[in-house]
């Protein structure tokens, strides 16, 4: 197996050239400073991509101050940012197309009639709101912030919410003591 060769951009992404010592140590430094961590990167290139990152960093700040162990420098720089780099990918986490298509076929659809079902309940709950309640139900229904509907009545968005919360309940009290009698009979 051919050993792989680092190369180096000599400009920055801006096109600005790069430090002539930091590229010159990066060129020395680069076989044995990519071996931190290499089983766990596993592609020569990203490691390079990661150097080239850390050789653009590293001139960026020759340009403010002297930096007096360029390789010493560009090598905390380069193992800080293959830290950040794995600290990123653990968090992702790959998987396969045969679980992705398990999870789709798993989603729960609702069914028709459990739709209407649904629909019929919204509606009786709606009979038993009082007419505040039930306003304020549609409006939100339709979209609309508590703080919009808190504009139309004049009052605060935290009214709106006490209305409407105790609104709600009375009704859902209602329907609940509604059916219960219905299955008494």
């Amino acid at each position: 197996m051919a050993r792989y060769r680092f190369w180096f951009n000599n400009k920055d992404r801006n096109g600005n050239p790069l430090d002539e010592k930091i590229l010159k140590a990066a060129e020395e430094l680069a076989p044995s400073l990519t071996r931190y961590r290499r089983d766990e990167i596993d592609c020569n290139s990203t490691a390079n991509d990661i150097l080239q990152d850390a050789v653009e960093a590293a001139s960026k700040v020759t340009q403010r101050k002297r930096i007096a162990n360029p390789e010493g420098y560009l090598t905390s720089i380069y193992r800080r940012l293959v830290d950040k780099f794995l600290d990123r990918k653990k968090k992702v986490i790959p998987v396969g197309d045969e679980f992705l298509e398990r999870l789709a076929n798993a989603e729960h659809t609702t069914s028709f009639e459990e739709w209407m079902h649904n629909r019929l309940v919204l509606e009786q709950l709606m009979k038993l709101m009082d007419p505040d309640t039930r306003r304020i139900c549609l409006w939100r229904c339709h979209g609309f912030s508590e703080r919009d509907i808190a504009k139309k009545l004049r009052t605060t968005p935290n009214a709106v919410s006490v209305r409407f919360t105790r609104g709600y309940k009375e009704a859902l009290e209602k329907l609940y003591r509604g059916s219960r009698g219905s299955e008494r009979k």
